[in-house]
């Protein structure tokens, strides 16, 4: 024996919650189908359609577009023909119910073909005779005030920035801002003062982890990122000031090899504070 201790490299995390739930061997969600439902398919749908499976069906398998669905993927196509008359007050009924649907829902077309107990394609294609059609909002065009106020909002925090254009008059979501923030090609990062622990180590011309590795022990003043990363996602990224680093060059000059640094941006960084 050496008398030796073993030691352990591993960096201690403190617990968060899982991201996903805990899977449960043999338990399976509602929406997917069991191999009984499938063979009352292939027992009744054949010779009697959709009308000869729904009262062996669970409720939320036993609307038609569902067994119509599943049976296409099963490969089963049924004999039974029977006709459907639709009642005289249809068109009325499809219109008023046509009316009040909210085109912003997924599935209302389907809701409705439940409803009406009919097939999804005959709503579409009865809609369509009758000239029924949904009327989608077009955002309005983004003028040059907005685009100027694009480079000056936060873009690396969209919920901020929509809230900056909605202060001055500009009804934007936090979506529409990060499209339009590519179609401009606007970096999200440019607009951020601090700098990341990558874009630092790349200045000085060192690893990412060196740089972390300062910011943990205190040598270079770094704060946490407000984000909702968790441990298992690596945690919170490091803002570090400009200045601070520039500071850290200066109480540091030995640690940094001029050979290795970003020319450029090092010069920049001690003259004029990264500023620039």
């Amino acid at each position: 024996m050496t008398g030796l201790t073993p030691v352990s490299f591993q960096k201690p995390r403190r617990h968060e919650p899982r991201l996903s739930e805990p899977y449960v061997p043999g338990r399976r969600h509602e929406r997917y189908w069991t191999e009984g439902e499938d063979q009352v398919l292939r027992d009744r749908y054949s010779e009697g359609g959709v009308a000869a499976c729904q009262p062996h069906l669970p409720a939320n398998h036993a609307s038609p577009s569902a067994i119509y669905q599943r049976a296409v993927k099963l490969g089963l196509a049924s004999q039974h023909k029977a006709k459907r008359e639709l009642p005289a007050d249809f068109d009325e009924r499809l219109r008023e119910a046509w009316a009040t649907m909210d085109p912003r829902k997924k599935g209302e077309v389907r809701r409705l073909a439940d409803q009406f107990n009919v097939p999804r394609h005959w709503i579409t294609q009865r809609a369509t005779r009758l000239g029924l059609s949904v009327a989608h909002k077009k955002e309005p065009r983004w003028t040059a005030a907005e685009d100027e106020l694009m480079r000056k909002v936060p873009l690396h925090d969209p919920k901020a920035a929509s809230r900056i254009f909605h202060q001055n008059g500009f009804p934007r979501t936090p979506t529409a801002i990060v499209v339009r923030a590519k179609r401009l090609d606007l970096s999200r990062r440019a607009t951020r003062e601090e700098l990341s622990a990558r874009k630092a180590a790349r200045i000085l011309g060192i690893d990412d982890k060196a740089i972390t590795a300062l910011c943990i022990a205190g040598i270079l003043p770094a704060t946490k990122r407000a984000d909702r990363r968790l441990a298992q996602q690596g945690g919170s990224a490091w803002d570090i000031r400009p200045s601070d680093l520039r500071q850290y060059v200066i109480d540091h000059i030995e640690r940094v090899d001029i050979r290795k640094v970003d020319k450029v941006a090092f010069v920049d960084l001690l003259v004029n504070g990264g500023e620039a």
